[in-house]
């Protein structure tokens, strides 16, 4: 499992289509995202949903049951502020297009390649822009 998660510890009700793919990985129509790729991880982490890897407040943490992995933080702090070279998730700030690029392609704002750690989704366009919004509030890049 990742990040210790709770259902118990999830919000009574989901604010956003956003938030609702967070945490269960089901689509406005009700239908789960799809996984495309990844490493033998994702299966073990529940296999649909981000906070089973990145948590409920996502701020990431060692993956069990495999400990040397790691899953970064998606605040969106994380995701917009500065990264040095010290960083194991170096890359430039991720806007609303280059995260959306990073969930379904695998590719980091400099357009490296993230690690198949991480799956790359298929979602609807409505789903991709509300789990994004939902990342990034306020984002308009």
């Amino acid at each position: 499992m990742g990040p210790r998660v709770s259902h118990s510890d999830w919000p009574p009700q989901f604010q956003s289509n956003g938030a609702r793919l967070y945490f269960t990985g089901v689509g406005v129509g009700g239908q789960p995202i799809r996984a495309i790729g990844g490493d033998r991880h994702m299966p073990m982490m529940g296999g649909g949903a981000c906070v089973a890897c990145h948590g409920i407040d996502r701020e990431g943490g060692r993956l069990r049951p495999f400990f040397w992995t790691v899953a970064p933080a998606i605040t969106a702090e994380a995701l917009t502020g500065a990264h040095g070279d010290t960083d194991d998730h170096a890359h430039s700030a991720y806007t609303r297009e280059s995260l959306a690029e990073a969930l379904t392609r695998g590719v980091r704002p400099d357009g490296s390649e993230i690690g198949l750690g991480m799956p790359r989704w298929a979602m609807s366009p409505e789903d991709l822009s509300d789990l994004v919004a939902y990342l990034l509030p306020g984002d308009s890049g």
